[in-house]
This record gives structure tokens, C-alpha cells and sequence, in this order.
């Protein structure tokens, strides 16, 4: 019976997809029944049996990403993509192959400066063993941890206006350890989803996700607390340390 139900949901998707219908994605970009809890909306177009056009879109009704796959499933990327933060800015652009990244992918920052092109060699790579690593960030969770103390700063209007929280932001972290993608997916207020998001944006290079020894794309959703109380013993903890090296 469960089989059967299985059986029964891969049907009804692949019919939404060759309908063209829309899809409500939720944060991890799984497909949900409703808008309600939504943060994106899928739009595919099925040419034929092997190229399915997708349109990507944040629940504004931006575009997020541009792109085709070659199965039902959307599961293999293939061809041109172009990715766009949610200010509307360009985030890459470049091709896919089989689902992997190949040839020179064009990159951009949040505000719409060019970053470096990052090159993907076009290849069939071999799988060296039967496991999936995470991406790991450098050093670990406590140098991460260290990076938001040393790093994050609490907006002087956000403090005055006594504006605190936790800013959930989702991103990517690719083939090569590249931070992309970033999205607020659940905020506070703009001024501390700025700051936010330009902290997840200046983040360093992470050790890649891999599967079966192959390096690939992973998502992640990462909080981040502003508190005023926090803050405030941050300030007086520098203060001290200062007056005592003085």
C-alpha cells in the first residue's frame, strides 16, 4: 500500500510538471501543498521527455533562478543557469552538465560588483568511496562562532531603536566551498537583516560538501541572534580588556 502511494505522488507530480502548474517550495526547497509557510515558487515548463525549463521565483514574485533539468524529478541540472540575490542583482551564471557545475561561471556580490569567474573543469570524475561528507566551515563550529562575535555588527540605529532578534538566513555553499545564494528566510527588521545578510555574503571559503568523493552543492540555513544584552556585555568585556592593557 505504501509502495502504492509512492507510486501514486511520483505520478501526480510528474503531471503537475508536464502541466506546467506552479509549485510552492518551502526553505529547503521541498515541494509544500499551500503558499502558506512558502519562501519560493517553482515554475516548470516540460519541453519533452529529457528538458524541463524552470523558472525559480522568491514568494515577491523575483526571479531567484533561471535554468533547465533534464528529468521529472528535477534532480540533474542541465544547461545554462543564471542565479539573481533578492534585491534583483545577477548572484552566477554558467553551465551545468549531468549536474555538475563545468566552464567558467560569472559571479557577483550582493550589491552588484563583479567577483571573481570561478572555473569548473569539465570532466567525469570517479567516485573514490560510498559516503556523503557536510560542507564544514574552517576551523570547525567555534571559529565560525568566533567569526559572528569578531565580525557581526549590531547596526547604531538597531541598538537605538531597541530592535533585537534571531535572522534566519538560508545559503549555499558549492562545489568549490564558495558561499552563494544568501536569503533572508525569516527575518527581524531591514537593519538587521542587512547586516545579516553581509555577514553570510563576506563569509571565507568552506571545505565543500562531497558524495561518493565528489564534491557538490549543499544548502544551509543559518540563525543569527542580535541581543541587546549581548551586545551590551560584548562592549564592556572590550572595554575592560583594554583599559587593562593600557
Amino acid at each position: 500500500m505504501l509502495r502504492l502511494s509512492l507510486l501514486l505522488c511520483a505520478l501526480t507530480f510528474i503531471n503537475l510538471v508536464s502541466k506546467g502548474q506552479s509549485q510552492y517550495l518551502d526553505a529547503s526547497f521541498n515541494v509544500i501543498s499551500s503558499a502558506n509557510g512558502a519562501k519560493y515558487i517553482r515554475e516548470v515548463e516540460m519541453v519533452n521527455d529529457t528538458l524541463y525549463n524552470v523558472v525559480l521565483k522568491y514568494m515577491t514574485g523575483d526571479v531567484m533562478m533561471i535554468g533547465s533539468y533534464s528529468d521529472a524529478k528535477l534532480e540533474t541540472e542541465n544547461g545554462q543557469f543564471k542565479y539573481f540575490y533578492a534585491n534583483g542583482n545577477p548572484e552566477s551564471e554558467g553551465h551545468f552538465k549531468n549536474g555538475n557545475k563545468v566552464g567558467t561561471w560569472k559571479r557577483w556580490s550582493f550589491d552588484g560588483t563583479r567577483k571573481p569567474d570561478r572555473y569548473y573543469p569539465d570532466e567525469n570524475f570517479k567516485a573514490k568511496t560510498r559516503s556523503t561528507n557536510p560542507a564544514k566551515f574552517p576551523g570547525g563550529t567555534a571559529a565560525l562562532q568566533k567569526l559572528i562575535a569578531d565580525s557581526l555588527k549590531y547596526p547604531e540605529e538597531a541598538k537605538e531603536r531597541g530592535l533585537e532578534g534571531t535572522v534566519y538566513v538560508t545559503f549555499t555553499v558549492d562545489a568549490t566551498g564558495e558561499v552563494s545564494r544568501p536569503e533572508v528566510s525569516e527575518g527581524v527588521h531591514y537593519l538587521l537583516n542587512e547586516e545579516a545578510m553581509r555577514f553570510v555574503s563576506s563569509m571565507p571559503t568552506w571545505s565543500p560538501a562531497s558524495k561518493n568523493g565528489i564534491p557538490i552543492d549543499s544548502n544551509f540555513i543559518m540563525p543569527i541572534t542580535f541581543s541587546l544584552k549581548h551586545e551590551a556585555n560584548s562592549n564592556q568585556n572590550k572595554k575592560e580588556t583594554n583599559n587593562k592593557t593600557n
